[in-house]
This record gives structure tokens, C-alpha cells and sequence, in this order.
């Protein structure tokens, strides 16, 4: 686009080429624009990823719990007995050791502990490994026992950590189960 403007002189008309290009003021609005939107876009993506990897430490926690806990339920509802005197009952770290029976019907140990920050099965005295993934471990894990006239149960109270980088996640989990070879 041409720009005309009139030589004052002489009365003639100039054809004068208009400038292209942006003013100091304009360049400065739109470096703070860019700034601006390049802060707002790093903070979305920092908040994401903090998600992201909330979201990845509970689900190590409540996979870890789930397999836990459930195969600690199995094996009490299976048990016909606490073993008291090689059982932590009531304290942090908890220890807690079953009277079962094997599939061969022969009488058995099978025992819970913590090693490592993991919680650890024995059965028969030998060790059969964790019951947790390798990123969570165990903060709190208490056991207390419950009798009554006709049964005995189990009360377990579990905490599970885990941690990446600066962000931690603590969860607690609880489960009641009953000795069903205890009944009377």
C-alpha cells in the first residue's frame, strides 16, 4: 500500500513507499506477551506432571496395599491359631505369626514382618518374598488381636509410603478378619 502525501511547495502530489515493521512499543507488548504466555504454559506443565506422578505413587501404594492385604486376609481366614509368643501384637513394626496347615496336612508357620521397609511372608520358616512393589514401603504396620468367647480375629493397621522426588504420598489402610478355624 502507498502512503500520498503533498509537497507543500509546490503543490504536487509525492508517492512516498510506507515503512513496514513494528514500533519499540510494540516489539516490548509483545515480548511480555511471549513471556508472559511461555511462564503460563511452564506452570500448566509443571502442574500436570506433579499430578502425573501423585497419581503414579498411589497407584504403586494401593497396588502394593491391595496384594497385601489381600493375601494377609487369605491366610489368617485359612489360620486356626495366633501363635502369641513369636507375634508382635499392638506395636509398630507388628509381627504376626499363623498356626495353619499346610496343603499336605501337615501343622505350619506362616509369618508377616517387615524387612526392609517391605512386608514379607514366610511360610514353614523359609522366606517367599515381599508382597509390595519395590517403591512403596512401610511406615506403620500394627496387628492386634480380637478374641471372643467363639472366635478370634485380626485387626491390621497398614501405612504405605511412597516417594518420588520431592513429592511423598502417605496412605492408611484397615482390615478386620476373622480366623475361621477358630470357631468353637
Amino acid at each position: 500500500m502507498k502512503q500520498l502525501t503533498f509537497n507543500k511547495t509546490q503543490g504536487e502530489k509525492v508517492t512516498c513507499p510506507r515503512t513496514r515493521g513494528f514500533t519499540l512499543v510494540e516489539t516490548v507488548i509483545y515480548i511480555a506477551f511471549v513471556a508472559i504466555l511461555s511462564v503460563l504454559a511452564t506452570e500448566a506443565t509443571m502442574i500436570m506432571m506433579r499430578s502425573f506422578y501423585t497419581l503414579r505413587l498411589t497407584n504403586n501404594i494401593n497396588q502394593s496395599a491391595t496384594v497385601a492385604l489381600e493375601r494377609m486376609s487369605r491366610e489368617i481366614r485359612n489360620s486356626y491359631d495366633i501363635d502369641a509368643t513369636e507375634s508382635t501384637l499392638g506395636a509398630n513394626p507388628g509381627r504376626l505369626t499363623l498356626k495353619t496347615i499346610d496343603s499336605v496336612g501337615s501343622n505350619t508357620t506362616i509369618e508377616f514382618y517387615i524387612s526392609g521397609g517391605q512386608i514379607r511372608i514366610k511360610e514353614g520358616g523359609g522366606d517367599k518374598g515381599s508382597l509390595m512393589t519395590k517403591n512403596a514401603t512401610v511406615t506403620n504396620l500394627v496387628f492386634r488381636q480380637i478374641a471372643t468367647i467363639n472366635s478370634k480375629a485380626i485387626k491390621i493397621e497398614l501405612t504405605l509410603r511412597d516417594v518420588y522426588g520431592a513429592i511423598q504420598k502417605d496412605s492408611n489402610f484397615y482390615n478386620t478378619i476373622v480366623l475361621r478355624g477358630s470357631a468353637h
